[in-house]
């Protein structure tokens, strides 16, 4: 196994070095128009290599977005299909007893509508998805670990029980100061619904080479229906974006609304908690590229520990 882990970090490495570099080798066409776009975005504490794998373990993110046309400002539509798997700390745990973050998997399909309005900005969302075994996050999670060789976590078993949930949630933004290759954010999301229910508060500062937010691949917004003056023909950016979050429900710990079982296993939440990440973004033409470092407190007080993953995502933008 520790000869499977360090080939693991080497191809990561690698990879890592590979998705940084792509930017670089991207046409140096800026004056075409791409209305549409697919990302892929995938979440894992293993990226760090710190040979970690606990609490929020591993998550994948496939979108495709457009921007309709004859619309009076500029909107971005667009649907998301996602999986997040979470797990305890202790992997050989196969009693309740050492179990400090629940087992869970979420499956959801959702849709998004973002709206730019001058320094404004507004983000409306709806969820449909479903928690527990019917989730595939067991599966999924030793379907890899399988392939890389990694132990397989014991307590399954314990998991979240199955449950459908649906969300609504809107995210208002205001750019409060943009100047000097500085950009300052402040914004609000709240989240209501069966599987999420919060409120953050938090914000977004920006420094380096960046457009306005309606063409900014800050806010994956770097395609229109029309041609758009650009006042460079690429953006290179860090972001350092915290916040604070009241949650009041949170099903991938405390279980489904109205769910019983006898065999999962649930813990209390953390009615306030604090996040924080730190990015790099590289967009231009057809591409975008965006390596992000997150670190996240605890979920709920039975954690051993504060958590923190790494975060990788490509764009591709078409016609």
């Amino acid at each position: 196994m520790r000869q499977n882990n360090k080939i693991y970090r080497k191809n990561w490495i690698g990879l890592l070095f590979g998705v940084a570099l792509s930017g670089s080798l991207q046409s140096q066409d800026s004056t075409s128009v791409y209305s549409k776009e697919i990302s892929f975005k995938t979440e894992n504490d293993a990226y760090l290599f710190q040979l970690k794998d606990a609490y929020y373990t591993n998550g994948f993110f496939l979108n495709y977005q457009w921007t309709p046309k004859g619309a009076k400002q500029k909107i971005i539509q667009g649907v998301e299909l996602s999986q997040q798997i979470f797990t305890p700390l202790n992997r050989t745990a196969q009693v309740p007893e050492g179990i400090d973050r629940p087992y869970c998997g979420y499956l959801y399909a959702q849709y998004h509508n973002t709206r730019f309005s001058n320094k404004a900005i507004v983000r409306f969302t709806g969820t449909l998805g479903v928690i527990g075994k019917a989730s595939g996050g067991e599966w999924m999670q030793n379907w890899y670990h399988d392939l890389l060789g990694f132990s397989k976590f014991k307590g399954w078993q314990y998991q979240i029980s199955n449950a459908v949930g649906v969300n609504a949630g809107v995210t208002y933004a205001y750019t409060l100061y943009d100047k000097n290759r500085l950009k300052i954010i402040p914004h609000i999301t709240a989240n209501l619904g069966t599987i999420y229910t919060n409120a953050k508060l938090g914000g977004t500062l920006v420094l380096g080479l960046f457009e306005k937010n309606e063409n900014s691949a800050l806010w994956n917004a770097r395609i229109d229906n029309k041609k758009v003056v650009r006042n460079r023909n690429h953006e290179l950016f860090f972001y350092w974006q915290p916040f604070f979050m009241a949650q009041t429900y949170n099903a991938t710990i405390l279980g489904g609304l109205g769910t019983k079982s006898t065999t999962q296993v649930t813990a209390a939440i953390a009615p306030i908690m604090f996040q924080q990440a730190w990015g790099l973004c590289y967009a231009q033409a057809r591409w975008t590229t965006r390596l992000e470092l997150v670190y996240q407190s605890k979920e709920t007080p039975s954690q051993t520990n504060p958590q923190r993953y790494g975060v990788i995502q490509l764009c591709y933008r078409m016609h």
